[in-house]
């Protein structure tokens, strides 16, 4: 997948999701999966594409009868992309900020806690 630096809108995400369960895809089988939970028209969704076109997070191809849409970046790429957006317009860089404002608003469980030990465990053997 591509390397762009794409930040999606929630809509956006909403297309690129039925994109990364299953590529190509067709204008019309995007239309048929996303409207009945959006609500949103034919030229919308064409409008939408075009945007992700512009950004660089699909490509398109010519295939037979339509045309076919696929993703150029990974759902995991456009996630970084997102967190790393989110880290520096909300919380200046700081990791350690954004972890203590989601234990400060919503607590964490134990669960939470030890998965969160085990990500930093990993961090500092990979460091070594």
């Amino acid at each position: 997948m591509g390397n762009t630096s794409v930040i999606l809108s929630p809509g956006e995400w909403q297309i690129m999701d039925r994109l990364w369960e299953k590529a190509p895809r067709t204008l019309m089988d995007l239309v048929h999966t996303l409207a009945p939970d959006t609500g949103w028209s034919k030229s919308t969704i064409v409008t939408m594409i075009g945007r992700l076109e512009a950004k660089g997070a699909i490509s398109c191809e010519e295939g037979g009868k339509a045309r076919l849409y696929s993703p150029v970046i990974s759902r995991n790429q456009a996630a970084l992309q997102e967190t790393e957006s989110l880290l520096r317009r909300v919380y200046r860089g700081s990791v350690g900020m954004m972890v203590n404002t989601l234990a400060d608003g919503r607590g964490l469980s134990q669960a939470d806690i030890d998965e969160l030990t085990a990500i930093l465990e990993k961090a500092r053997r990979d460091q070594t």
